[in-house]
């Protein structure tokens, strides 16, 4: 039987497309764990993070675009083995309260804070305990809540003198550090796995300071005990504006790499979302032998299940299918699409269809779009506090520009009417191409470049971040779209002047 038979509608089953369950959760961190690793999409960045020989892997990706289900795949991987101790955490659980506006007392409460982590955990790893170090260990897990009591430290408290209140006082730990040092010297790596350690960053002072000294804590940690492995992650734009001060992340620099999502990516995504609900349902053996054995089109026949084949979107005769569309309405981000086919799915049930459509998508996008609002105010507002009333400038206006009419609407709409306007690391008020660049660097606008015959590609700010920098070669011959996922909550026109078809 040919790939083309396989991918027939013969592969048609019974799937509720409302069912929570089709595509999973969009938050990595909150699905069940068996769930989660039946339909994650495991890439080639776990191997860089699984590699012992990088002390740091700092994973640079902005909300919803899989830092989550990296660093969660990366602890599953690791737990297989018994030969690993992993540390897994989040910011705000072991982040230091300190009010010291100096780097150095930030850097080494951030130290005393993640080797106490370390000891509390391998302590509670720990049976019975001889020396001193392994004592000293299991003394710091019984006392912080990360063991239970063993018999002999239950036999001392109760030796403890009648009137004596509450249980034996441990000593404290002197010199982390050494502790530590000695206890991983000749053993195998210790990882500590780190999320959200911007979590509610603001751009002030002290959360600038916290941002750089953890790092600049995890750097003179490795170089002391070099069995300790760190794999963190970062938004972008709180990477930028804490290493524009404070020139030590420089160093960092050389451990991180960025998260992005290809188009094909998703079509993978979507794939083995759609094939762990099969599995769930227990129909995989009735899909297999169905499916093409070549990967992309077995993907596609997966997708094709679920979604219409191929969707008009993005002009009059431009038919591209389901994974395409939504790479670009969910402007590459995994959490965004998850949403985006849920809320379609449910649509798609409603309407009594055998596929969700490309109009039950569509249908969906004025309240995705005010979400992605919401969602861009609250992660730029650190970079520019004005981020809202700037959106708000566009309301009404085209949904495509020429670069001279875009930057006439930052005068008029913008610059002209905020009394007070900042943007970080522009110095002084900003001006016209400022504020683009910025929009284009946060996913606001895009460029478009037009071939003819309803032929164009668009481009993003990690393709061509030297757009609207350069004077003498502003735009490289393209014009600029607000992204669709925000035209129908903005209102916007047509650029023809013709009411946006939103697609």
């Amino acid at each position: 039987m040919s790939d083309q038979k396989k991918s027939s509608p013969q592969l048609k089953i019974q799937i509720d497309f409302a069912d929570a369950r089709l595509f999973g959760n969009d938050a990595a961190d909150f699905e069940d764990m068996k769930a989660f690793l039946s339909y994650a999409l495991v890439r080639d960045e776990i191997a860089r993070c699984l590699d012992p020989t990088q002390a740091i892997a700092v994973a640079r990706a902005y909300k919803g675009e899989g830092k989550s289900a990296l660093l969660r795949l990366i602890q599953n991987k690791l737990e297989i083995s018994t030969t690993h101790t992993v540390i897994t955490t989040i910011g705000p659980d072991f982040s230091p309260d300190i009010a010291s506006s100096n780097s150095d007392v930030w850097a080494r409460a951030w130290k005393k804070s993640i080797l106490q982590l370390i000891a509390r955990h391998i302590g509670a790893g720990l049976g019975t305990a001889f020396s001193d170090d392994a004592i000293s260990l299991v003394e710091e897990a019984e006392s912080n809540g990360f063991k239970e009591r063993s018999v002999l430290s239950s036999v001392l408290d109760r030796l403890r003198p009648p009137n004596a209140i509450g249980t034996r006082e441990r000593p404290a730990i002197n010199g982390y550090e050494q502790l530590i040092k000695r206890r991983a010297d000749g053993r195998a790596p210790i990882w500590i796995i780190v999320d959200d350690i911007d979590q509610n960053f603001a751009n002030n002072d002290r959360d600038r300071l916290k941002v750089a000294a953890f790092f600049t804590a995890c750097r003179q940690l490795i170089s002391n005990i070099p069995e300790l492995k760190f794999r963190l992650c970062i938004r972008p734009n709180v990477w930028s504006i804490v290493k524009r001060e404070y020139e030590s992340l420089s160093h960092i620099e050389q451990y991180v790499f960025d998260l992005s999502w290809t188009d094909s990516q998703f079509r993978s995504l979507l794939a083995q979302r759609v094939a762990s609900h099969i599995n769930r349902l227990g129909k995989w053996d009735l899909v297999l032998p169905r499916l093409p054995t070549d990967p992309v089109k077995r993907e596609a026949a997966l997708v094709g299940m679920v979604f219409q084949e191929q969707m008009q979107f993005g002009g009059q005769t431009r038919m591209r299918p389901p994974h395409k569309v939504l790479h670009s309405l969910a402007r590459h981000r995994p959490r965004w699409m998850i949403e985006l086919c849920k809320k379609a799915g449910e649509s798609a049930k409603k309407s009594g269809h055998d596929r969700i459509l490309v109009t039950d998508i569509k249908s969906n996008l004025a309240q995705f779009g005010q979400r992605r609002v919401e969602d861009l105010v609250a992660e730029f507002r650190s970079m520019c506090p004005q981020i809202e009333e700037v959106v708000a400038g566009f309301s009404g206006q085209p949904d495509k520009f020429t670069t001279a009419e875009l930057l006439t609407i930052m005068q008029k709409n913008v610059i002209a009417k905020l009394n007070s306007f900042e943007i970080v690391g522009v110095m002084g008020r900003p001006s016209d191409v400022q504020v683009a660049h910025f929009l284009f660097q946060i996913g606001f606008i895009s460029a478009r470049k037009d071939y003819g015959n309803d032929d164009f590609d668009h481009f993003f700010y990690p393709e061509k971040p030297f757009l609207l920098q350069s004077p003498t070669n502003l735009d490289d011959g393209c014009t600029w779209e607000i992204h669709v996922a925000f035209r129908q909550v903005l209102n916007l026109r047509h650029f023809a002047g013709r009411p946006s078809r939103h697609n």
